[in-house]
């Protein structure tokens, strides 16, 4: 079976987010805790702001970057745009259509993902994670978070009206 354009694409760029990501969210924990052999998810030093600090700033970063290289890709042909119609809009059409506010956007619901994270961890009473514990826990988010928002992103932005603005 061959995948479309715009599916090879994706996945493309979700491989790439989601290893930036990761490497990012390594290269943080092992700065921010190495020392340390048990983390708090709550009190100074804590797991739940740098949850929410990191899932807000590589909402932001991953929204971004994927917004401007999908309009790159559809302007050079490489991807194709998608027609919605009217009628048929989703919740992902509403998101603005400029690209700070869209990535702004993208961070609140980063945002909102670490909150959801940080409530089941409390949830389950697990107010002292090993560090190895918390490594593995946040690698995985840090992937799964980036391939959500890039997914967004690619498909709000393949449905992007993208002009070509004359030099006059």
């Amino acid at each position: 079976m061959q995948l479309s354009l715009n599916y090879k694409f994706l996945i493309l760029l979700q491989s790439i987010m989601a290893f930036l990501a990761f490497g990012l969210n390594m290269v943080l924990a092992l700065l921010l805790w190495l020392p340390e052999s048990i983390l708090s998810l709550w009190g100074h030093h804590n797991i739940a702001t740098y949850l929410f600090a990191f899932t807000m700033s590589i909402g932001f970063v991953v929204g971004w970057i994927a917004t401007k290289i999908t309009r790159k890709a559809l302007r050079s042909g490489r991807v194709l745009p998608l027609h919605w119609h009217l009628k048929s809009q989703t919740l992902i059409d509403k998101l603005p259509s400029k690209t700070f506010n869209r990535a702004f956007m993208f961070s609140l619901s980063g945002l909102s993902m670490a909150a959801i994270l940080v409530i089941l961890l409390d949830a389950l009473r697990l107010y002292a994670i090993p560090f190895l514990d918390f490594l593995l826990l946040s690698s995985i988010y840090s992937v799964c978070v980036s391939v959500a928002i890039t997914s967004m992103a690619v498909y709000r932005a393949l449905s992007d009206n993208i002009l070509r603005h004359s030099r006059i």
